[in-house]
């Protein structure tokens, strides 16, 4: 039986440590508890799926990446359904060069085919584009909102997402927002899409996952 102490130390030791800002939305106020997510066990939780990369439980987070060999940076989704809402996200960059949070309409909410909007972060910059048409070989992404920004490898940070209406607000604590409008930016959202670009040695943690509507 290990002593006290021992115990102590190694239990600060497997604490991740990742602390959530007490971020408050600037479109409404905060409704009904959609989800938390804590990745506090030993299994990725269940409603998450894989669509290229891999993920898995580090630490207390979650660590998403890129596989070279899919040739696509790496994609996972969260079912949930959504509309109006306020999303939190702690994440630390762990090598990668890249963090999106994106979101898909709703099947038969728009006639355009493919994602609706995404908030992409590198170390040094940021933006909130909205996503081309895949069925329309001439349309292409529209650029909304961008920023500069300086966040550090192995920091955790907190990010917010609101989204209202036509409007869309995006947040990282400590340094400043972007905002977007755009008529599509309304419809129904089947859940929310994290993306990690980079080597495959490289990745980004998230944690402490909030979701609310939006009042």
């Amino acid at each position: 039986m290990r002593s006290l102490t021992a115990f102590l130390v190694s239990s600060i030791l497997f604490v991740p440590v990742t602390m959530a800002e007490d971020m408050s939305p600037t479109l409404g106020k905060k409704g009904k508890e959609l989800l938390i997510e804590k990745f506090e066990g030993n299994d990725i939780p269940k409603g998450w799926t894989k669509n290229v990369g891999m993920m898995k439980i580090q630490d207390g987070a979650l660590r998403i990446s890129e596989l070279a060999s899919d040739k696509h940076v790496g994609a996972f989704r969260k079912a949930l359904p959504i509309q109006d809402m306020a999303i939190q996200i702690d994440f630390m960059l762990d090598g990668a060069k890249t963090f999106n949070v994106g979101f898909d309409p709703v099947a038969g909410e728009l006639k355009k085919k493919g994602h609706l909007y995404s908030v992409v972060i590198n170390s040094d910059r940021w933006s909130i584009s909205e996503s081309n048409d895949k069925a329309n070989p001439e349309s292409k992404a529209i650029l909304h909102a961008k920023g500069t920004i300086q966040l550090n490898p192995g920091k955790w940070y907190t990010l917010m997402i609101e989204n209202k209406g036509e409007n869309v607000v995006a947040t990282i604590a400590g340094q400043g927002a972007l905002k977007a409008k755009a008529n599509d930016f309304k419809v129904k959202k089947p859940g929310l899409i994290v993306r990690a670009g980079g080597p495959d040695t490289a990745g980004v943690l998230i944690d402490n996952i909030q979701v609310f509507e939006l009042e």
